[in-house]
């Protein structure tokens, strides 16, 4: 699947992947390892399904990050990533999809974690999908000013979330608060668990990547797609 690189106006770097766009576009958001091999590999799987996906570079504010390695810089690495701006990225990058059709937001890792907040924080969005993104920081700061579950009042649009029953970042009494506030909300929210997967499932270059917990839930991810936008 052949990549295009653009600019949004906010000067964030964007990779393109488009066959065509005839279903709508997907602003697709990496793991904190940036706009790797895998991250490319689900972009070009969406193309080839119908959709036009730009993939924001959420580390342009920070050359040289990622690469990441250790744990201490992983750590590191998540603080040097504002909130605010990384919202504002999203939002800039979904200006490039092409007008007139459904948008939607998914992320993995960090990225599933601003999808969600993407589905409360960007207006125009059909639809958003996190794939493990963290649901309570250890600490607050100035650039993470608020839990991340307490931005689900705001989402205005259906959510899709998948979560491995076996990921400490994500552990499932986090994910229990998550579906008791989805519940109580009128958009539509749904919740996926997979026993015996840890965090990072989606990325076979990980070592908690899982090819077969991986296909799950991205044919559940594209049949999700099919209700919303329908």
């Amino acid at each position: 699947m052949p990549e295009s690189h653009a600019n949004a106006r906010n000067g964030a770097p964007v990779l393109v992947f488009d066959e065509g766009g005839a279903r709508g576009g997907v602003v697709l958001v990496s793991e904190l390892w940036g706009l790797d091999e895998a991250l490319r590999g689900w972009a070009a799987r969406l193309a080839n399904e119908g959709y036009t996906v730009v993939a924001p570079d959420l580390w342009w504010r920070h050359p040289g990050v990622p690469p990441l390695g250790t744990h201490d810089e992983v750590r590191a690495g998540l603080l040097l990533l504002d909130d605010g701006l990384a919202l504002q990225d999203i939002a800039a990058a979904a200006a490039l999809l092409p007008a007139g059709r459904p948008r939607v937001v998914i992320g993995f890792c960090v990225g599933g974690l601003y999808a969600r907040m993407a589905s409360a924080a960007v207006p125009g969005l059909a639809a958003a999908v996190e794939f493990y993104g963290r649901l309570v920081y250890p600490t607050l700061g100035p650039s993470k000013p608020t839990q991340p579950l307490d931005l689900l009042p705001g989402r205005a649009c259906p959510l899709l979330c998948h979560y491995g029953a076996d990921d400490p970042i994500c552990p499932p009494h986090h994910v229990d608060e998550l579906e008791r506030r989805l519940s109580a909300q009128a958009a539509a929210g749904r919740v996926y668990r997979y026993p015996g997967a840890t965090h990072g499932f989606m990325n076979h270059r990980r070592p908690g990547g899982s090819a077969a917990t991986a296909e799950l839930a991205w044919s559940r991810t594209l049949r999700f797609l099919d209700e919303v936008l329908e």
